[in-house]
């Protein structure tokens, strides 16, 4: 099994065995760094997230990843908040942050760019809408590589 289809299989997994705790997955990664592979969760909670919470989080990912036996190397398992420029990849993270600015990277180049920053308005018809110094920019989600909120200072 590859990184891509070991991470596809252990989200649904994941998150059933997270929700009743209120734990919401951000992202995952699985992924070799400086020699070690790594397998990354960031997570959020309505609370916030502290080291309590991820270590609560970290032993029940760990028990669902080893009843399963998913991952048959050696690895690293990393679990933390997304941070304040968390990445924006489920419809549900596109209705909670309308509103908020955000960063936008593409695959390809829309109107001859690939970076784009703007007013979160939310998703329609398959396409991320933002608000870009009052003109609606309409971006198909399937072209967006990265979309992130700007922190607020």
């Amino acid at each position: 099994m590859n990184n891509l289809e070991v991470v596809s299989k252990a989200e649904p997994l994941l998150e059933s065995a997270l929700a009743p705790r209120g734990i919401e997955i951000v992202d995952i990664e699985f992924k070799k760094e400086n020699g070690r592979l790594i397998f990354r969760v960031f997570i959020d909670h309505e609370d916030g997230v502290d080291h309590d919470r991820c270590q609560e989080a970290s032993g029940i990912i760990g028990d669902v990843l080893d009843r399963y036996d998913l991952i048959s190397q050696s690895y690293y398992l990393e679990v933390s908040s997304p941070g304040l420029d968390r990445v924006l990849k489920k419809d549900r993270d596109f209705e909670r942050f309308a509103g908020r600015e955000v960063k936008l990277k593409t695959h390809e180049p829309v109107n001859g760019q690939k970076n784009f920053k703007g007013i979160l308005k939310g998703l329609e018809d398959g396409h991320i809408v933002l608000d870009i110094e009052g003109k609606n920019v309409s971006i198909a989600r399937n072209n967006a590589k990265q979309v992130r909120l700007v922190v607020e200072w």
